[in-house]
């Protein structure tokens, strides 16, 4: 009977191994509409038969599996190094070229030379000879599910870089129908020696019918991956560029912030990440508002009390004559919109929030706006500058003495402020408090933490060597405000545009600067060293320049181009590609293989399904199978005490109480000289053993927690 069940789990193997390294290195084959080699079929089931008869799982297959290793692929590759060496190049400069038309950095890594699509043919038998044995080791010896995916992967993901190199059909289902399989299969091919076959049969029949299934919801005969490589590169640099702009979310100056903490102001970015494009039909120095904050309390900025005061209260030129056009475009939606001052034009797509910000209910990227360059005259609006001055002058105590101590002590000469009915001399009254502030420290994107327990202002003003925006904007205002001119923090771009030419934004012009209410409507105060990131502009050498149209990325089809995979200079004699050639390649279905690529999404999901619990079930086989040969190889007094410690770790799931017995033998194991007996070590196993039995029949919950999680029954 023994060699029976050895003949039927040698079968079922093969029945695997074919199923599965056939089906890999045919979807590359026909996806890249590769010639089979000459004795493929030969060469690929004498290796796998060969390699399947040779590897087991007696101990003697542990010198076995490294020998064949030797002898059937690195001799031969030695031997035949200079014609593998040049086939492999060939098959790689192959798959680069086809590549590269996609993803253009592949081009860097295509062979230079000539490139014979007749020569890969000792690479691709290479490729299955390898793939073989990988998958004999997996499936033989470590009886593993996935490793033996991982290996037939090594054929199979090549095809799914591009949407329009699919593996054919049969193929594709056959590899997948080998891994299904062996997954379903995979405890009763452990454990049960004489149910190999059964186990594997049932299993078959279960993977035909679920991939049955899945042909009828995805009938078409090309794939897609379920993701590219640009689309995965972009959301890997979206990620990326978000960690490196959140020192601007933190300090408020990106996005629409309930509030500005100054206490855990952090650094600021220092790579340049476009924000926005901007294209002004005048030169103009823009300050791109986003929101302003109305209320301090000393160490936050907050939006304050939503007031209902329409558009004219902060945009008091609208209707007048159009002025300059700026059109705004954002590489992301955004959840503000970003307006100059004195426009006339309300941009599309926005919702005025009181007087503190616009948001992008629409999430639109792209905006237009009418504004005045320069400054005109306004009548002040009398209910709106009745709040304001209530509002905006409001200041706590301990702030108020010590930005006004610190002011004395720069003008000793007493400096009075101007009336409202000179708002010429108030903007130059709050220009020279702005240019003091700017001197009390460096400008530093990275500065010194703020001290617990201090006035932020005061200790700016003060104490402080370095700081950024938000140190000056926050400390003027203040200053301001003591001083008896109503203002408030705001934060958004700043952005120097050339008439018609496009202007790029990036992160690291995000701004705080200071509105000032003078004349009946708010005034940029610029607060701010001159040697600011924001205004010397990091990038000038692209800050100005167009944009190129970049191609949209799911609207990729492959030029017509040379077919690189050929050595003749003829273009008549050039065949196709197996990407755009008509009626071969990838399911030989004639015009249906032009057909959409399928969104394998759903694939991916159900593969997931399937994969998740093998790994769970797998895991808890490989733990208890390591913790039984742990227990297996141990000397006998030490085996007493692994035993009496997991009989510890049931008793409190609820194994029930450990009998005296138990004890006793531990105790003997631990503090005797002599050993203990094959009697005795049977009996401390039959102890474990029922404790593990009443946590299999206890709660379903407990249960399921203790088998698979755990893994202790």
């Amino acid at each position: 009977m023994k060699k029976h069940d050895d003949f039927y789990r040698l079968l079922s193997d093969l029945f695997l191994l074919v199923t599965g390294v056939l089906g890999a290195v045919f979807c590359l084959i026909t996806a890249f509409d590769l010639p089979v080699p000459e004795g493929f079929a030969l060469i690929a089931s004498l290796s796998i038969t060969g390699f399947a008869l040779a590897l087991g799982r007696k101990k003697q297959d542990r010198i076995t599996a490294p020998v064949l290793l030797v002898v059937f692929l690195l001799i031969p590759g030695f031997l035949f190094r200079t014609e593998l060496v040049e086939s492999f190049r060939n098959l790689w400069g192959i798959l680069s070229s086809i590549y590269a038309l996609g993803y253009g950095f592949f081009q860097d890594y295509v062979p230079e030379g000539e490139l014979s699509i007749n020569a890969v043919g000792p690479a691709l038998l290479a490729l299955t000879v390898l793939e073989a044995y990988l998958a004999c080791l997996c499936v033989r010896t470590w009886r593993r599910t996935t490793p033996t995916a991982l290996t037939l992967l090594l054929c199979v993901g090549p095809c799914f870089i591009l949407t329009d190199t699919p593996p054919a059909t049969l193929p594709l289902l056959a590899a997948m129908f080998s891994v299904l399989t062996q997954a379903f299969s995979q405890p009763a091919r452990r454990r049960e020696e004489g149910e190999n076959l059964k186990a594997v049969a049932f299993a078959a029949w279960l993977s035909a019918v679920l991939l049955a299934a899945l042909l009828a919801i995805f009938p078409q005969k090309s794939f897609s991956p379920p993701i590219t490589w640009a689309q995965l590169s972009k959301k890997i640099q979206q990620w990326g560029n978000a960690r490196e702009n959140q020192g601007n979310v933190q300090a408020g100056l990106t996005g629409n912030q309930e509030s500005v903490n100054l206490s855990t102001l952090s650094a600021l970015p220092n790579r340049p990440i476009p924000v926005l494009y901007a294209t002004a039909s005048e030169d103009a120095y823009l300050y791109l508002r986003g929101t302003s904050y109305t209320e301090f309390d000393g160490v936050y900025w907050k939006h304050g009390e939503e007031m209902d005061w329409g558009q004219n209260a902060l945009f008091p030129y609208l209707g007048w004559k159009n002025g300059a056009t700026l059109s705004i475009e954002t590489v992301n939606p955004e959840e503000l919109l970003y307006t100059p001052y004195q426009i006339t034009q309300m941009p599309g797509g926005g919702t005025l929030v009181a007087d503190c910000c616009m948001k992008n209910t629409s999430k639109t990227t792209k905006y237009t706006m009418h504004f005045l360059p320069q400054t005109e005259p306004i009548a002040p609006n009398e209910t709106y500058d009745i709040w304001v001055h209530e509002h905006c002058l409001a200041l706590p105590e301990r702030t108020r003495t010590g930005v006004l101590a610190w002011w004395s002590e720069q003008l000793p000469t007493e400096l009075s402020i101007p009336g409202e009915e000179n708002p010429e001399g108030l903007r130059e009254f709050a220009e020279s408090v702005a240019a003091q502030v700017a001197k009390c420290a460096s400008y530093n994107r990275n500065p010194g933490k703020v001290p617990a327990g201090v006035d932020f202002c005061t200790w700016f003003l003060n104490d402080a060597k370095d700081g950024y925006c938000v140190h000056y904007a926050s400390s003027c205002a203040a200053l301001l405000r003591a001083l008896g001119l109503p203002c408030r923090y705001v934060s958004g771009y700043v952005c120097e545009a050339t008439a018609n030419v496009e202007a790029r934004v990036s992160n690291l012009q995000a701004h705080a600067w200071v509105e000032a209410w003078i004349g009946g409507r708010w005034i940029p105060i610029e607060p701010t060293p001159a040697d600011a990131t924001e205004f010397t502009g990091i990038l000038p050498e692209t800050t100005y320049e167009h944009r190129e149209e970049e191609p949209e990325e799911d609207d990729y089809t492959r030029p017509k181009e040379k077919n690189p995979r050929s050595n003749d200079d003829d273009d008549d004699d050039q065949q196709p590609t197996a990407a755009t050639k008509p009626g071969s390649g990838p399911g030989s279905g004639g015009a249906n293989d032009n057909a959409e690529p399928v969104d394998l999404t759903l694939l991916w999901v159900f593969l997931a399904i399937i994969g998740i619990p093998a790994l769970i079930v797998g895991r808890r086989l490989l733990k208890l199978r390591l913790w039984d040969k742990r227990v297996t190889r141990a000397k006998p007094n030490y085996r007493a005490q692994l035993l009496y410690r997991q009989m510890l770790r049931l008793e409190k799931l609820g194994g029930g109480k450990i009998p005296e017995q138990a004890v006793v033998l531990v105790k003997k194991a631990q503090f005797s000289q002599h050993t203990l007996t094959d009697v005795e070590l049977a009996a401390m196993r039959q102890i474990c053993d029922e404790q593990s039995g009443r946590l299999a029949i206890s709660g379903f919950w407990n249960r399921i927690y203790c088998k698979y999680v755990l893994a202790v029954i």
